[in-house]
């Protein structure tokens, strides 16, 4: 089945920049441009181009139009991972993919049985990934799920990539949107276990962030510790500093 035209092509401008025909501060083609190229409306490229911009492919200035932007070193989290499987319909963005480490039932440990809100040592499912950049190593997450939303999403315990996120694939399986999510974050060594699957030369700092996403009646869904190495920027935030 063809993809849709606008994800057809975002898909073009997202391999011209991967592949550096267009470099970062390069101008994207014109909405008019595009819309003849393609022959199709307006509101179809605008859509096109909302899929690079929530990937951090492109940034709009009004007046100037989309350019290519710079590719920081980005660590993000699982809700926003979550958001850009939501809005594109896959969780990792051009030239990313993950390496899915293990899938396998184990008992909580009590960390996992406080989040899940289960007894420690019930029956959870835990799924370990491994997120490439191209060959390079750039996170690895465990994520968490109760024995009830394993029932109803059975891709979790197979070691084969969800398109879509774990996230996303539950939310599917069993009606249960996330409406919450909340994150602990902190720095601290990383383990013997982490930089193999990291390729670091220990020792070596990491981030780690805990996060829990719940549903719309305050259940927790999932939850998933993500570690990254240091010197990867989690998130920007600007706000003012007048008095």
């Amino acid at each position: 089945m063809a993809l849709p035209k606008y994800e057809q092509i975002a898909a073009d401008l997202r391999g011209r920049i991967v592949r550096g025909e267009l470099r970062p501060g390069d101008a994207i083609p014109s909405e008019r441009e595009l819309t003849e190229r393609w022959s199709v409306a307006r509101a179809t490229i605008v859509k096109a181009l909302e899929i690079l911009r929530q990937e951090g492919l492109i940034e709009t200035r009004q007046g100037t139009g989309s350019t290519v932007r710079d590719r920081m070193a980005l660590a993000r989290t699982a809700g926003e991972r979550y958001k850009t499987s939501v809005t594109t319909g896959y969780i990792y963005t051009a030239g990313e993919h993950a390496d899915i480490v293990s899938a396998e039932r184990v008992p909580a440990p009590e960390d996992v049985a406080a989040a899940l809100d289960v007894e420690a040592g019930a029956e959870v499912v835990r799924r370990q990934r491994v997120t490439f950049e191209g060959e390079t190593p750039t996170a690895t997450s465990v994520s968490w799920f109760s024995a009830e939303v394993a029932e109803a999403a059975p891709r979790l315990l197979q070691r084969e990539r969800i398109r879509e996120g774990t996230t996303r694939y539950v939310e599917m399986q069993t009606g249960r949107r996330p409406h919450t999510g909340r994150d602990w974050w902190t720095a601290r060594l990383a383990t013997d276990a982490e930089l193999e699957l990291l390729r670091l030369d220990g020792p070596a700092a990491v981030s780690e962030v805990r996060h829990v996403a719940f549903c719309q009646d305050g259940r927790p869904l999932t939850y998933e510790v993500g570690i990254t190495p240091a010197g990867r920027w989690s998130r920007t935030e600007e706000y003012s500093m007048q008095p």
